[in-house]
């Protein structure tokens, strides 16, 4: 780069935040004209991260008496442009119209592997290792962020922005680490749907044989300083990234056939409506995040209603755009769903902590449940009959269960011991009863009554003399699970 002896009033302050002016102005001598950027120039005089980066390219050439060729300029052969003020705009923009409300972020930067060995071309030619260039322009973007966003950087942010740069025209340029002689890095090529594949030259397997490779070696295949190049770096990905926001609650489900998620078979809905969607889709509108996901301390069937205080669940909020809601807005979810008389209700909504979400796996073995059910016999039972299944049922009763026949599709075929607490059958009319039973967790209430071709055993069918039996209908009237925790 050429010389020249005037200076502006302006480049001052510039000439200042300059680590030493002399050493940067060295490295910058024996560099084409316009080959570098200023920024880069800065890190290989190891100008540490700091006020010098955030000035323009201009002021940092008048600073040090460097004439630029201006528009004309060719991008940087070192971070490529990665550095172009550009970027930095566009990273801001990009976050701006995403509408996070959150304090800060946290900043992740993935770089072409090309880069890593131009750098090291250019610390062959400053004779010093150059400043990092992702800590550069996590300063810089941090730097836009906080001016165009008000938000600060801080490496344990819940908010995480991971940028991933590409270069196409510098793709190969790592090639002669992998050809040399006795390289470690083992390149296989295969196709895939129609589309070609490389591995085994990962940025871990360059960056270690780059670390093998002699500065003689890189000269010659590279040349020093780096070669120029006609493109600049472009953003091939820009991902934003939030912790999730978790709310808990408990919903009831007041009808029928309605599943607790999207019950979707073979492409085709079940059910019209789920629990999970008519609470979720609020929440959704309300936080706007990407994607949410229902869990409830276990589920009942789409035929069972779900009464009494409901059932302990919690929605996994992913990707929230907005986390600073107020209870208010989130009890309006609960009034709306009232006053349109929705099948689907819920109380106690409210925001909860993300180790609050363990209650909700940790109850699924200690949780009891309450359940209230229609039962049809064959033949009407005797009093006696009804008496002794009151009796057995005023104490504890365990049953072996086999893994029922209507999900061993998705479930492994075991023995399951499972507790009755209480069982009670009181007469209807002919041949129908109600049954009320209180079981732990995991017992399956269905196949408890009708026995399940024997897969259960007792079962209220062989508890009644072996007297067929059917559940009509099945509704759950508690679960006794202290969730959510009181606001």
């Amino acid at each position: 780069m050429s010389n020249t002896s005037s200076g502006s009033s302006s480049s001052s302050n510039t000439t200042e935040s300059l680590y030493d002016i002399q050493r940067v102005k060295a490295v910058a001598a024996g560099l084409p004209a316009d080959s570098v950027c200023a920024l880069c120039i800065l890190r290989a005089s190891q100008v540490p991260v700091g006020p010098a980066y955030l000035q323009s390219q201009a002021d940092i050439y008048r600073a040090l008496g460097i004439e630029a060729s201006g528009d004309t300029a060719l991008p940087c052969s070192v971070c490529l442009s990665a550095l172009s003020p550009d970027v930095f705009d566009q990273i801001a923009l990009r976050y701006k119209e995403q509408g996070f409300d959150s304090p800060s972020v946290c900043i992740s930067v993935e770089l072409p592997k090309s880069i890593y060995v131009r750098q090291r071309s250019m610390q062959i030619h400053a004779k010093n290792a150059l400043v990092d260039l992702k800590d550069v322009i996590k300063y810089i973007a941090g730097n836009r962020l906080a001016k165009a966003c008000n938000v600060a950087v801080d490496a344990d942010s819940e908010m995480r922005i991971e940028c991933v740069f590409k270069h196409q025209e510098t793709a190969s340029d790592h090639q002669f680490l992998v050809d040399r002689e006795g390289s470690s890095i083992k390149v296989k090529s295969f196709r895939k749907r129609g589309v070609d594949y490389t591995t085994g030259d990962s940025l871990s397997a360059v960056l270690a044989e780059l670390d093998k490779c002699d500065d003689a070696t890189v000269a010659s295949k590279l040349g020093v300083p780096p070669p120029s190049v006609k493109t600049a770096a472009e953003i091939d990905s820009l991902v934003f990234k939030r912790a999730s926001l978790f709310i808990g609650g408990r919903y009831l489900k007041l009808q029928r056939n309605i599943s607790q998620t999207p019950f979707v078979v073979d492409g085709k809905r079940m059910t019209e409506l789920s629990v999970s969607e008519v609470i979720g889709e609020p929440i959704k509108d309300l936080v706007l995040c990407d994607s949410y996901n229902l869990v409830g301390s276990g589920r009942e069937d789409a035929d069972v209603r779900m009464l009494g205080d409901g059932r302990p669940f919690y929605i996994e909020c992913i990707n929230p755009r907005k986390t600073n809601v107020s209870q208010d807005l989130i009890a309006q979810i609960e009034g709306r769903l009232a006053e349109k008389d929705s099948p689907v209700q819920c109380r106690m909504l409210q925001i909860i902590k993300p180790e609050d979400t363990r209650i909700i796996k940790e109850g699924e073995e200690n949780k009891t449940k309450h359940y209230c059910a229609l039962v049809w016999f064959a033949t009407p039972l005797s009093t006696e009959t009804l008496d002794e299944i009151n009796r057995i049922g005023s104490s504890e009763i365990v049953l072996q269960q086999n893994t029922p026949i209507r999900v061993l599709h998705r479930r492994s075929p075991l023995v399951r011991p499972r507790k009755l607490l209480r069982l009670e059958v009181a007469p209807i009319e002919g041949h129908f009863y109600k049954v009320r039973i209180e079981s732990e967790a995991g017992t399956y209430i269905k196949e408890f009554v009708h026995g399940d071709l024997g897969r259960t055993s007792p079962s209220l069918s062989s508890l009644a003399g072996g007297v067929v039996a059917d559940i009509l209908e099945l509704d759950v009237e508690n679960v006794s699970l202290d969730f959510p925790p009181k606001i």
